[in-house]
């Protein structure tokens, strides 16, 4: 295993700032010093990825002393937002991405926005909690990979959250394999909280996907400047981009389609399930109606009852409750009220249907 030779020395000292990493021409990373912040933006060989942390009040007024940022990218960086987005402008590109957040023990389930701001010599990104692409590439060029541009960088990351998302859209198509087999085997109920926290995850990723999508489309819309090599970068970077995540949110879409499918089929076993139990107990409440009926009957305060002086009532009165129900019974079976199998299933066992008549065509 390669070793993290950036983590010891990236404590750049700045307030807010997490670390500064300084690319060579040739790609190579390698801790970064304020002298960089201060050259941010000027024309150098290489180029600087300034990471901060929002949660440190010091890191905004850092932001609105970065000469190099120009407002929209400020506001970007720094300010509250409750949705993906992307903004070219200047030259520059901003916006935030929708992330997972990065905990001791792997990506979580809780998301966060990933602020950045990009030019042809720096990338500046901003996080209130830490994030999951942020931290995997910082790894990755810890370990030795090259990076040749911001744009490079970015791509790099936003790879990493469709990542991620593919993986969990996995995770979550494993859940309905699960729960599609528990339907299989009769049991719905116990398929149905599987299948219902599945449902509920695909619809909350699907957003972030969609969102992803049509966020990543608009760098294609920019104005295609051939003497501009950020112009060039950016379309080229946004259609890899834009496949990619295309495809993803083509997989989503068969996903929730096959979900859909398998609470169907999950509701129509549920009810037939539920037609069952009614059926038993409407059989069971007209078998028991002419026995209540006849204790009824016997239980009036009336004189010239019958049995009512014969010691042996209770004996006659119960023969009559059993007769009267089987009666019932009887009559229910004549009408085809009890039969509850099919005319497949109701034939006697080992009997065939009759075969076709033999053809007595002659040639």
């Amino acid at each position: 295993m390669t070793a993290d030779r950036l983590k010891e020395p990236l404590h750049a000292g700045i307030p807010g700032c997490l670390w500064i990493i300084r690319f060579d021409a040739q790609g190579r990373a390698e801790p970064g010093s304020a002298a960089d912040l201060d050259a941010l933006g000027k024309a150098r060989e290489g180029f600087v990825w300034l990471h901060l942390d929002l949660t440190d009040v010091r890191a905004r007024p850092l932001i609105g002393r970065i000469e190099a940022l120009s407002d929209s990218a400020r506001e970007a960086l720094r300010d509250p937002i409750d949705h993906q987005y992307l903004e070219y402008s200047e030259n520059l590109l901003s916006g935030a991405l929708l992330d997972h957040e990065r905990t001791l023990a792997g990506p979580a389930s809780r998301t966060d926005f990933l602020r950045f701001a990009i030019d042809e010599s720096f990338l500046v990104t901003a996080r209130r909690r830490p994030m999951s692409c942020v931290d995997a590439i910082r790894s990755a060029v810890g370990r030795g990979t090259i990076v040749e541009s911001p744009f490079a960088l970015f791509e790099m990351m936003t790879t990493h959250i469709v990542d991620e998302l593919s993986r969990t859209a996995n995770n979550i198509g494993l859940a309905f394999d699960r729960a599609e087999d528990l339907i299989i085997d009769a049991r719905g109920r116990d398929a149905r909280p599987l299948l219902g926290a599945g449902r509920r995850d695909a619809v909350r990723l699907s957003r972030q996907i969609g969102g992803l999508v049509s966020t990543l489309a608009r760098l294609e819309d920019i104005e295609d400047d051939p003497n501009s090599a950020a112009d060039n970068a950016l379309r080229e970077t946004a259609s890899r981009l834009v496949q990619h995540t295309e495809s993803l949110a083509r997989d989503m879409q068969t996903l929730q389609d096959r979900a859909r499918l398998l609470q169907d089929e999950l509701n129509a076993i549920l009810n037939l399930e539920t037609n069952d139990r009614l059926y038993v107990l409407t059989v069971v409440t007209t078998l028991l109606l002419p026995a209540t009926f006849v204790t009824g009957f016997f239980g009036m305060n009336l004189k010239n009852l019958p049995f009512s002086e014969s010691e042996e009532g209770v004996v006659y009165a119960t023969i009559v409750c059993i007769f009267a129900a089987g009666l019932v019974l009887l009559l229910m079976r004549r009408w085809g009220l009890t039969d509850s199998e099919g005319a497949e299933e109701s034939r006697p066992r080992g009997s065939k249907p009759p075969a076709p008549p033999a053809d007595t065509s002659s040639y």
